[in-house]
Parts: structure tokens; sequence; C-alpha cells
């Protein structure tokens, strides 16, 4: 009898011990989830702890971004990734996009700008309309964005 009784309660400290381990490993993936998603946002330019960032389509969200968005029925905030001729593929917040410039197109840094002034690496900001794929086709403006400064934190107990 004595013996069951240790059987039983080494059984039930294991699965004690499991359950601890299992729900740790948990959170701390959640905590490395929250760290990469703020790097994430912040190395884009955008307050991680705003979470009206993501809302509305064309420019109809309430947040700051939202005027990048709604310039002329559509733009977005992002960083040059890649420029082939008079194609620009610019990652956003959200997603990867192109976008297609023309050489009536207005490209504004603190003065006057063209094509040949966008590098990789800048950020921008584009407003045009968006194709059926969401792409911007028709580009009304393209603005070079100051580089920000602010390095990734980590966040204790934060959540998205």
């Amino acid at each position: 009898m004595k013996r069951i009784i240790i059987i039983v309660g080494a059984v039930v400290l294991a699965v004690v011990i499991a359950a601890g381990s299992f729900y740790g490993g948990m959170a701390y993936n959640r905590n490395q989830q929250n760290q990469v998603r703020t790097a994430f946002l912040r190395s884009r330019g955008l307050n991680p702890n705003d979470a009206a960032a993501f809302g509305g389509q064309n420019g109809q969200g309430s947040n700051a971004n939202a005027g990048a968005r709604g310039f002329f029925g559509g733009g977005m905030v992002g960083q040059i990734k890649s420029i082939e001729g008079n194609t620009l593929t610019i990652s956003t917040a959200q997603n990867v996009i192109t976008v297609t410039v023309t050489d009536k197109t207005p490209i504004e840094k603190t003065v006057a700008g063209a094509l040949a002034d966008l590098q990789i690496g800048d950020r921008v900001s584009v407003a045009g309309q968006r194709d059926a794929n969401g792409n911007i086709t028709t580009v009304q403006q393209i603005t070079i964005l100051p580089a920000t400064t602010a390095q990734p934190q980590p966040t204790q107990g934060a959540t998205p």
C-alpha cells in the first residue's frame, strides 16, 4: 500500500512539474513574440502601443498613419527594399508592396527630389491609387521621410 502511495505521489509530482514547465514555456514564447512585434513596428516608425495603427483601409483608419494612407484615395508609409527601374518594392508594417513611379510623380524631400534620390533603406510616404492586389500603380506623390533614431527596447509584460 505504501508503495502505491509513493508511485501515485511521484506521478502527480511529475504531472505538476510538466504542467508548470509547459506554462513557463508558453509565457516565455508570448514575451518573445511581443518583443519581436515591438521591434518590427518600431523599425517601421510605428508606435507599437497604438492598437489603432492597423485599423481601416485606404486612409480610413483613426490614427497618425491614416493621413499617409488617405492621400488621394490610398497610400502608405514604408521602407524601400529594392529599386528596379521605375518600380519600388516597399516594406510596410502590414506587408510588402510594389510602387510604380512615372516621370510625372512628384518626389519630395526638403527640396524637390527625383527617382535617383530614392535609396534602399529610405523611409517613404507614398500617395496614390491602389490596384486590386493592393499595389500602388498610379502614384501622385512620394515623400522621403527622416530616418528614425529610436532603437527597439525590450518590453516587460507588454500585450499585443
